[in-house]
């Protein structure tokens, strides 16, 4: 299996960040904004007979279906994005008009609500068979959770730098919970290369993990004191922080450097996966790049604490950012475990690619 998949956005599918979505987008959330916000100031200015009709009838019409009605038309149908990203907003029109409705009175919210339960189980199901099919095509032709997670969500947001955003959060779980007891992961016909054990990683994870540990039970003591309600909240997200943390240095252990006989493929955690074609690799060592050497060109992959080994490359290389954009290098640091014998392997791999085969 091929250590990454083709980019998501070699599809033909629309893209969101086409020229123009953004405000559109932008419209439509307007848009259903203003159907909140006048429906509420109806109900609050209209006399108490007059506006118990509003809450019974035209509250739940304007939230349960003019609201996602817009934003089903203005976004999701010009842009070919799934159906099932219309129900948020119908799950928060059916809040809020179930909060504003009239105690003990006939109400069009209770049959708007079955008929929205009904479409959200037809949607969930259509669009959840998609979904798998992605999924499970794309975990034959990768071994990464990064390209599945990625495959399946680009089914549902059409946008590559979105969907590789989610999948990057959704590989870090799967490695928390999943990994455990798994071999590293290294295709046939690449050498490996580890890179958590000398750079101490994993005790660095774990110090991390304490120290945060630590600090969430003291803000939540003291956030407790005024409510409890946020303490609670800032005390799951620091919880869930540490479990991402630990499922990270999970997929650093897990995904080695390789070097097979066309790429070196740089991996780090959950997050970070490149094929260096090594017809672009001008040399690979420890020496650092001169001072003249753009810093926006330069990426640190190296552990603290790792030998530091440059890759130095013969051409700009884009490679995706954290933040899932692009960017261009000429020289990348990774820190594995052998550095000696990693840059060995490289440029013997890149010597027999440049040498002819005779005939």
């Amino acid at each position: 299996m091929e250590p990454s998949l083709p980019p998501l956005g070699s599809r033909s599918a629309p893209d969101v960040h086409r020229a123009g979505a953004g405000a559109r987008f932008a419209f439509a959330i307007l848009a259903v904004l203003a159907l909140y916000a006048v429906d509420l100031v109806c109900v609050l200015a209209a006399p108490e007979a007059a506006s118990d009709l509003m809450r019974a009838v035209a509250v739940p019409f304007d939230l349960m279906v003019c609201a996602p009605a817009a934003f089903y038309l203005i976004v999701l149908r010009r842009f070919g994005l799934s159906p099932a990203l219309v129900l948020p907003v119908v799950a928060l029109g059916g809040a809020a008009s179930a909060a504003l409705a009239p105690v003990g009175r006939p109400s069009l919210h209770l049959p708007l609500a079955a008929a929205a339960l009904a479409l959200e189980a037809a949607i969930v199901v259509r669009e959840g068979r998609k979904v798998a099919r992605a999924y499970r095509a794309a975990k034959v032709a990768s071994s990464r959770p990064n390209d599945w997670f990625a495959a399946a969500l680009g089914v549902l947001v059409r946008s590559e730098r979105i969907a590789r955003l989610g999948a990057d959060e959704l590989a870090a779980e799967w490695y928390l919970v999943r990994s455990w007891g798994r071999t590293p992961d290294i295709p046939p016909g690449c050498r490996a290369f580890s890179q958590h054990r000398r750079s101490g990683h994993a005790a660095l994870v774990g110090t991390i993990v304490a120290v945060m540990l630590v600090e969430t039970a003291a803000v939540h003591l003291l956030m407790a004191r005024w409510s409890a309600p946020a303490a609670c909240a800032l005390t799951a997200l620091s919880l869930y922080a540490c479990a991402i943390l630990v499922g990270d240095a999970r997929a650093t252990a897990l995904s080695p450097l390789l070097v097979d006989d066309r790429a070196l493929t740089v991996r780090w955690g959950a997050r970070f996966c490149e094929r260096i074609p090594l017809d672009a690799v001008r040399s690979v060592g420890s020496s650092e790049p001169g001072e003249d050497a753009p810093k926006s060109e330069r990426l640190s992959l190296a552990a603290m604490g790792a030998r530091p080994c440059w890759i130095e490359l013969s051409r700009p290389v884009p490679v995706r950012t954290a933040f899932g954009g692009v960017r261009a290098i000429r020289w990348l640091c990774v820190g594995p475990d052998d550095p000696d014998a990693f840059a060995r392997a490289a440029l013997e791999a890149r010597d027999a690619l440049a040498t002819p085969v005779p005939a």
